[in-house]
């Protein structure tokens, strides 16, 4: 047979073709190897031991976008909401900026959930996502399909972490009203929200299953009004199961607003006990909002004070729609820091929730090059 003789071009774009196909592998394994990876224990203890105090606490922190665009990004997670994601290229240099100027890769967080409930309903490929109370009448496959959409489309942007699905059994009440909830039948919100949290997953984003321990039927909207439930210790655990059935494709949860009054007088964020049984799964905390001023009026208290609970109560990551670097905001440094110091115990407890929100960055892959 005569050799075939190609051209330098033909071999170039051969040279192209193989090392794309390579890359392509690589972002395969990445994807697949994010459900099963588990964090590389010796460098998650290395990091957190290099970190200083004011390093530790700003781990804790998952914020606004700072004010400032030059200075360095001490927060672990930076929350895009509201029209943070209007204009997509902005997003992208505002993400790319930040990661640069960050010791410690950060989270880039955002709530897509469905509908009218979807942060990048301008991104082409997503903007049509359904409700997930329209989703649950689809096969898990197509949810699943749903869910490795919406990654993809966060990981083009730089987002790495969506504050979905929802797990929220509802049959009537708020959530049900708004569609958030799957469904009022748990075996159906198991299924297609594991389903959606696992598409995600697959395309390299960490899903972070909310309200947890469950929102349930309750008519109130916690975010604006007191919410309290009086179920027995049982039901809240059987709630919380419907989280658990997607142990392996959850980073997280996020801690509900609602007082579980069986639980003690405070919100679920604000609990040791509720914060505790998120733990149990090795998963990462997140607080809502602490933000809101309603919060404050349930405890009887000022904004500082919800702060400085949510760390008592053991969360991992306190959510804030304040920018960290706001004037006019809370001093949230300020306030852990003060924790840290004041007794042993604190420190050590500031460290174990570190250590969590690392070990997810290093399943994530962030802390790969440290």
């Amino acid at each position: 047979m005569r050799a075939v003789l190609r051209s330098p071009l033909v071999s170039l774009l051969l040279l192209l073709c193989a090392f794309e196909g390579a890359a392509a592998a690589r972002t395969r394994l990445h994807r697949k190897s994010l459900v099963d990876r588990s964090p590389d224990e010796a460098r998650v203890e290395r990091v957190l031991q290099s970190l200083s105090l004011r390093e530790k606490v700003g781990q804790l922190l998952l914020a606004y976008p700072q004010i400032s665009k030059d200075g360095p990004v001490e927060a672990g997670g930076v929350l895009f909401v509201g029209p943070t994601l209007r204009k997509i290229h902005a997003a992208k240099v505002r993400i790319r900026s930040s990661r640069q100027r960050a010791h410690i890769p950060p989270f880039f967080a955002v709530d897509i959930e469905g509908g009218s409930f979807n942060r990048l309903n301008r991104y082409p490929s997503i903007k049509d996502l359904p409700l997930a109370r329209d989703m649950a009448a689809l096969e898990e496959p197509v949810v699943e399909a749903w869910g490795v959409r919406v990654g993809k489309a966060m990981r083009a942007v730089g987002l790495n972490m969506n504050l979905a699905p929802v797990f929220d059994v509802s049959s009537t009440g708020h959530m049900f009203r708004n569609g958030r909830s799957f469904s009022g039948d748990p075996e159906v919100v198991k299924k297609k929200a594991t389903a959606f949290a696992r598409g995600l997953m697959r395309a390299g984003v960490i899903a972070i299953g909310k309200h947890f321990p469950g929102y349930g039927d309750l008519d109130s909207d916690s975010d604006h009004e007191h919410a309290t439930v009086d179920w027995d210790p049982e039901r809240v655990r059987a709630q919380a199961s419907v989280f658990r059935a997607a142990d392996p494709f959850l980073g997280g949860v996020m801690m509900s607003n609602i007082v579980y009054s069986k639980f003690g007088p405070k919100p679920a964020i604000l609990e040791p006990a509720l914060v505790s049984l998120a733990h149990e799964n090795g998963w990462i905390t997140i607080t809502d909002d602490v933000a809101i001023q309603a919060l404050a009026e349930q405890i009887g208290a000022e904004r500082e004070e919800v702060v400085r609970q949510a760390f008592l109560a053991g969360n991992d990551l306190i959510l804030t729609t304040e920018p960290p670097d706001w004037s006019g905001g809370l001093d949230y440094f300020g306030i852990i820091t003060r924790l840290a110091e004041s007794d042993p115990k604190m420190a050590g407890q500031l460290d174990a929730a570190v250590r969590r929100v690392l070990r997810l960055k290093d399943r994530l892959g962030l802390l790969d090059k440290m």
